[in-house]
């Protein structure tokens, strides 16, 4: 490093300084023709049209992908937490066993970091008879105690009316199930069970039991199927003994559920599968899946429709500024030079119509709430509505840098193709033929 000047010590001299920074990407005078292509003045209105449109164009495309990705997200988002709810993000069951054990498995499940919630269940298949009608229902045996631990029955607006069993014989019931059965609280119903005694013979039972209270909790696998009993009393009514089906887990977050299986298969003893609810909703989900990926398309195209309309307004650009180009490089400036420049001129274009389709797909996703109130003041109430803006809005940071990264890769390229063919023309043709 060369030594420090004597009438100014500590300061390095102006060549070493030049020669540490680095050079700009573009020179003074690319920079120059860049800022007079994109601001042409009044005799270059028409390219400045077309070059509004296609930034236009990306604009829509960024906010409408980021808004699509954000709607499935929420989607998954929501049905993940309908379920976590009440059957937790994982199960852990054994193959063709009921687990007798399930006082243990569940106390060692509870102390595996990053579970939230361990609940032994017991799942069973019945008919609920109330004045001549039938409804199939799954009843699900819980503790009181844990009964009352479940989100989807915390909320002031989870029952209809009524509430969660208190005492043995009673039941709740989902709000589909109630109409079905034409019940409410208080009603009394028959459970009709049907199982193979030690002889050999079909053995039907029907058990009286009280409705204590209706719930509701958004999600039709329960509303119109789910039974809550207490876990002595389905255990009673289906002759299984001191046994659960299995234990929901429910983790911090959905985010962190399927890294917890591993440790849970590691953690609890004995033979055990561990099946994320992602795996027992397999259908709904690769539905929301395929969903997901024909959205996300549909909304791509849309995008790259605009990318080729900014190719289009640089091949116009390149056309119309063809003598220009010509002079310049007569005048000494290379075809990498002019080639830079309208790739320069076409990622301004595309970025900032990108900026400005985050910015508007970002404030339009945080504006959900009051957009769905104004459009349910002027066109009334809907379910639709309700869904929507009950809905989550989700997208992550790394969706967020894809979109951005894809977009503005795809602007880069349709501006590639233009500023070759700028860099290709022939100042002597030009010249002469105009």
């Amino acid at each position: 490093m060369p030594a420090p000047t004597a009438g100014w010590p500590g300061r390095l001299d102006r060549a070493t300084i030049r020669a540490m920074t680095l050079r700009p990407i573009l020179s003074a005078h690319e920079r120059l023709l860049v800022r007079r292509y994109l601001f042409p003045g009044a005799g270059g209105r028409l390219m400045l049209l077309v070059a509004a449109i296609g930034c236009a164009g990306v604009m829509i495309g960024v906010a409408s992908l980021i808004l699509v990705v954000s709607v499935m997200n929420g989607a998954e988002a929501r049905l993940a937490g309908q379920i976590a709810s009440v059957d937790g993000h994982l199960a852990v069951t054994r193959v063709g066993h009921d687990l007798p054990d399930w006082r243990r498995l569940t106390q060692q499940a509870a102390g595996v970091r990053g579970v939230a919630r361990a609940v032994p269940t017991l799942k069973q298949s019945g008919l609920v008879t109330a004045a001549g009608r039938v409804a199939p229902v799954e009843f699900q045996g819980l503790r009181f105690a844990d009964m009352r631990r479940l989100p989807a029955f915390r909320g002031g607006d989870a029952f209809v009316t009524g509430g969660l069993p208190a005492r043995a014989g009673e039941i709740a019931v989902g709000l589909g199930i109630a109409d079905r059965l034409g019940i409410g609280t208080g009603d009394p119903v028959a459970v009709t069970t049907a199982r193979i005694d030690r002889a050999g013979r079909l053995a039907v039972t029907s058990t009286p039991l009280t409705i204590a209270g209706i719930y509701r909790t958004g999600a039709a696998t329960y509303d119109d199927r789910r039974v809550i009993a207490p876990l002595a009393d389905v255990q009673r009514l289906f002759a299984r003994g001191d046994v659960a089906s299995g234990i929901d887990i429910a983790a911090v977050d959905d985010a962190t559920s399927t890294a917890l299986a591993p440790a849970l298969r590691t953690h609890l003893t004995g033979p055990v599968v561990v099946r994320h609810w992602r795996d027992l909703n397999a259908a709904l989900v690769q539905t929301m899946a395929q969903e997901h990926v024909a959205m996300a398309a549909i909304i791509a195209m849309v995008t790259v429709i605009a990318l080729a309309n900014i190719l289009s307004t640089m091949g116009m650009l390149v056309r119309f500024k063809a003598r220009e180009i010509a002079i310049l490089r007569t005048m000494g400036a290379s075809a990498g030079s002019v080639a830079r420049v309208f790739v320069a001129v076409g990622v301004a274009i595309g970025l900032t119509g990108e900026v400005a389709g985050i910015a508007l797909g970002l404030g339009l996703k945080a504006a959900k709430n009051p957009v769905a109130d104004a459009i349910g003041r002027w066109a009334g109430p809907s379910p639709e509505l309700a869904i929507f803006r009950d809905l989550p809005l989700v997208l992550s940071p790394p969706e967020l840098a894809g979109i951005a990264a894809a977009v503005m890769t795809g602007v880069t390229a349709a501006s590639l193709f233009p500023a070759r063919h700028a860099a290709a023309i022939d100042p002597a043709r030009i010249l002469r033929h105009g």
